[in-house]
């Protein structure tokens, strides 16, 4: 019964992080500087009233936090201003190892990763406007992270 039931080990992993920084940018190259990389930065908007970081998928931010710096300027949005969705994730396996020989063992291992099946997101748009206006998928979460994931496997040692 011993030989079934005794020496199973467990392990397991928590990953729990804050999210990554996040640098609005414009879209265009509104500076003039000739850069081909989406790299300017919006301003600030001083009118806007409320939290900038929703948090939900359809707006991550609020793309009216932010106006078109005049053209041939730079705008003041620093960069990594905002924080993106953080990551909460357990993995979990449980394993034993099976003596068939002096020099060969089985180990039987049933592994589950994300195991509660919590949502983690990537990036959101970054880019906020598009030409004059605001883009229509500026902030929004298009993509998600790992999905819950089991398996079982069997591992020769020798």
């Amino acid at each position: 019964m011993n030989y079934m039931i005794g020496g199973w080990q467990w392990t397991g992993i928590i990953t729990a992080q804050g999210g990554f920084p996040i640098t609005p940018v414009i879209g265009s190259n509104n500076s003039g500087t000739g850069d081909t990389n989406i790299t300017d930065v919006p301003n600030w908007n001083p009118n806007f009233k409320g939290p900038v970081v929703l948090g939900s998928v359809d707006h991550w931010f609020d793309p009216k936090a932010f106006t078109l710096p005049i053209p041939g300027t730079f705008g003041n949005v620093s960069r990594g201003s905002l924080r993106g969705p953080g990551l909460t994730n357990i993995d979990t396996s449980f394993f034993k190892k099976f003596r068939i020989s002096e020099s060969f063992n089985l180990q039987v291992r049933a592994e589950a990763f994300n195991i509660f099946n919590h949502s983690n997101f990537f990036y959101p748009n970054s880019v906020v406007f598009q030409g004059n206006n605001y883009s229509d998928t500026a902030g929004q979460i298009t993509a998600a992270a790992n999905s819950r994931q089991l398996q079982v496997a069997l591992k020769l040692l020798f």
